[in-house]
């Protein structure tokens, strides 16, 4: 079942040209391990889903990369994809160095284990673009909960329970995609 989730997800991100054209860009940056993730991916899947002929608007399009030298400057790449996408607004983080913002997440060692400590399951999905034009996916926990709109925490450490309701009360989702189920 979830190879079929990953072909639809492959699916609805190829046919998003606005989407592709912006992996386009990431890819021509030569990131190391890097993915548009979380909210790019989220809200897009659940606007299709939904039938929603525009894409909701986004805060901004997260890229997490993972380089544990930390040669690269994040803000200067967000500027440099603004400059590129000037209707988008870019978070680049180097998730090697995430635990100086958030300890909690000291360890990771890979993109793919920054995703894994997002929020909320349906958000902890990240999407490349190879040189070969396939997609690379990471989905710590499936997307399984991404395509049944089901969203729930992605850690029961309590902290990251509080953290988590907090969020769902600000975000408001179920406003715009109303076939969610949110756990409380």
């Amino acid at each position: 079942m979830e190879k079929d989730y990953n072909k639809a997800l492959k699916k609805i991100i190829l046919q998003e040209k606005w989407l592709i054209d912006i992996l386009r860009s990431v890819r021509e940056l030569d990131l190391p391990d890097w993915y548009l993730a979380a909210g790019v991916i989220r809200n897009t899947v659940w606007d299709v889903l939904s039938g929603y002929e525009q894409r909701h608007p986004l805060n901004d399009i997260d890229v997490v990369y993972f380089d544990a030298r930390k040669k690269i400057n994040d803000k200067a790449v967000e500027k440099r994809l603004h400059a590129l996408h000037p209707s988008q607004t870019f978070e680049v983080v180097n998730q090697a160095f995430i635990h100086e913002y958030y300890p909690a997440k000291k360890g990771i060692q890979s993109a793919c284990m920054g995703i894994a400590s997002f929020i909320e399951v349906p958000t902890c999905v990240g999407v490349r673009l190879e040189k070969d034009d396939s997609l690379t996916i990471c989905a710590p926990y499936g997307l399984k909960d991404l395509f049944t709109f089901h969203v729930g925490p992605s850690s029961q450490q309590a902290e990251a329970l509080a953290d988590y309701k907090e969020r769902m009360k600000m975000k408001k989702w179920k406003k715009l995609w109303p076939r969610l189920r949110i756990d409380s």
